[in-house]
């Protein structure tokens, strides 16, 4: 409870600090209810009987007029603690998916975003349903105050009764609160190991209704989506319901010793009364009391503070786990370990276009057996036009994360300008990743405007001319002005007057968006099959496009369709991680290799009807 108590004055000082004092005056409250209540119904019979003992009217009217104004105040602090709690939620919120994002993105590079350990973490850190610290919260303040207010109530009724009775009716509702938290470790630990299974459950959801819904219902793999999730989904949650059901039975024997030991009290309490040990107003106080103690046992709420406490340790130790994943990853060549906060929208120097080289780099995923590149070595010459080809699976697109920094090689360097990428820190990787203007075969598809969609390298302020050249270089401005909005259309048929692109058209939008970047500074220009999506008389107009804009910057452009590199200043072939290859479309030919015999197969398909090479 105390860890929350932190947590949540460190979110929100004020919010969190007057949380726990309303609760504390809450708690004051209700035992001035409870006190109040023997008072008025001890003073009641003497008052109306009008013996010598009897309170006068003012007095009574006092008394009851208190009654009224602490029962009345215990009321609107319990909706005020309420408001408050749900205010300290949503800044909770915030905090918690800043801190996880924090997290995920505080390395210019990946390796720690496909790591299990960081993924289960993160996972724990959200906790069961997503919002464990979120419910943990909720019961702070419900907490806090019942276990004060049962502190208070038993004193009261160990100075007015009986202590044995006080400190057994105490020691048993802490029991069920504690034996509460304790089961709730105990389903802790069988969620933690159902941790992995659970995100295989919510991979299959996530795939099952994001944007491959359609094709899933065409070819009919929506049952085996389904019957998928859900077992992984029971796999993960039966284990769990189990130990709930055994918990259950469990905490209500816990619950029926306190009833028990409450029994024992109000037996007591008759027999003190039968004896004419006990006055009225001493019994009713202590009646009331023992009813206000007995229920004051929050086993709920209690569950709920240890899974909370639980997934804000998870919360604390992952960014912990997260930068060890980068040191292994560091030790065995695949990350970088930097300085943990990056900006967020570092500059884009415009320096130009880079020469970039990659020495006898070498390149396995990590945990991968497989080296995907086996000492490959190439030279991007400053302004130069690059075109690779080779076959799927060669390295081609692992090749661009070594490019951009996203990895480190396992052996070699890539090296910009004269320096070694692995020897930058985040800021300064993030730095030159802003220099790169990629298209990737999975290009981004962003539910923002058709215009933010496009202007990612300077979001602000975008330049309309600039926008306008590049939409018509790219080709895409007439598919943007048939859209509901224009350039302000939401690209997304789920939002109101929102607008949908079609596979080519998207791909123009993001060679759109890497024109604009390349306007905006960057001087090296990536395109990863960017005719992939594109019919062949579109590929020829992209063609012409592509060289165009290649001018005066440094550019990659991969693909296994050998038209659209034809015309670069260098192709190069890459086969089984290494560089075979290399020379202008007609040395290739002239030589009679491997690009020959693939650009030979190609060219058959259009005049003679071969089948796909």
């Amino acid at each position: 409870m105390f860890a929350l108590v932190r947590f949540s004055i460190t979110v929100a000082p004020l919010v969190g600090g007057g949380l726990v004092g309303l609760a504390v005056l809450s708690a004051v409250t209700s035992l001035a209810v409870t006190l109040l209540v023997g008072q008025v119904i001890g003073a009641t019979p003497a008052f109306v009987a009008g013996g010598p003992d009897s309170l006068s009217m003012s007095a009574f009217t006092l008394l009851v007029a208190g009654l009224v104004l602490v029962f009345t105040l215990d009321g609107v602090l319990t909706v005020v603690l309420s408001m408050v709690s749900t205010r300290l939620t949503y800044d909770a919120d915030v905090v918690i998916h800043r801190a996880i994002t924090a997290t995920m993105t505080a390395s210019a590079r990946i390796g720690h975003l496909e790591s299990s350990a960081v993924e289960d973490e993160s996972r724990r850190a959200r906790g069961i349903g997503n919002r464990a610290i979120w419910v943990g919260l909720v019961s702070l303040a419900e907490l806090v105050r019942s276990r004060l207010l049962a502190v208070g109530t038993a004193v009261a009724v160990g100075v007015l009764f009986s202590w044995p009775v006080a400190l057994g009716l105490l020691a048993t509702t802490w029991l069920v609160e504690w034996w509460s938290a304790r089961m709730s470790g105990t389903e802790k630990v069988t969620w933690r190991a159902g941790t992995r299974t659970g995100r295989e459950a919510d991979y299959a959801y996530e795939l099952g209704m994001g944007t491959a819904a359609k094709e899933l219902r065409v070819f009919g793999f929506a049952p085996w989506l389904k019957g998928r999730y859900v077992r992984d989904w029971r796999s993960a949650m039966v284990p769990l319901w189990r130990v709930r059901r055994v918990a259950t039975l469990r905490t209500s024997a816990v619950y029926a010793a306190h009833l028990a030991v409450l029994a024992v009290a109000v037996w007591v309490l008759v027999r003190d009364v039968n004896g004419g040990l006990l006055g009225l107003t001493v019994v009713a106080t202590v009646l009331a009391a023992l009813l206000r103690l007995a229920m004051s046992a929050n086993g709920i709420a209690a569950a709920s503070m240890e899974r909370a406490t639980s997934a804000l340790r998870a919360l604390q130790r992952l960014p912990g786990t997260a930068q060890s994943v980068r040191e292994g990853d560091a030790a065995r060549g695949t990350d970088e370990i930097g300085p943990a906060d990056v900006p967020f929208d570092p500059p884009r120097p415009r320096t130009g276009p880079p020469d970039v080289r990659l020495e006898d780099v070498w390149f396995r995923y990590p945990g991968s057996k497989v080296d995907v590149l086996r000492g490959l070595s190439l030279h991007l010459g400053a302004g130069e036009a690059i075109g690779l080809v080779g076959l799927n699976g060669a390295g081609k697109s692992t090749l661009v994360h070594l490019l951009a920094g996203a990895y480190r090689p396992t052996a070699g360097r890539v090296v910009v300008d004269g320096v070694d990428l692995a020897e930058l820190d985040d800021h300064e990787l993030a730095t030159w990743q802003r220099r790169l203007a990629p298209v990737t075969q999975e290009f981004l598809r962003l539910p923002l405007t058709a215009e933010e969609n496009v202007t990612l390298a300077e979001p602000v302020d975008a330049d309309p001319d600039r926008l306008a050249a590049v939409a018509a270089t790219a080709a895409i401005d007439t598919a943007v002005a048939g859209l509901p909005r224009g350039w302000d259309t939401v690209l997304d048929r789920s939002v109101t007057d929102g607008g949908e692109l079609s596979g080519g058209q998207w791909q123009r939008l993001a060679l759109a968006r890497a024109l604009y970047a390349v306007d905006a500074g960057a001087g090296l220009l990536v395109l990863d099959e960017p005719a992939a999506a594109l019919d062949v008389r579109s590929e020829a107009e992209l063609v012409d496009r592509y060289l165009r804009m290649a001018t005066g910057v440094t550019s990659l452009l991969i693909s296994h369709r050998f038209s659209v590199v034809r015309n670069a200043d260098r192709i190069c072939v890459l086969d089984k991680g290494v560089i075979t290859e290399q020379g202008t479309h007609s040395q290739l030919l002239a030589t009679g290799g491997r690009y020959a015999q693939m650009f030979e197969l190609q060219a058959a398909r259009y005049v003679g009807g071969t089948p796909n090479a």
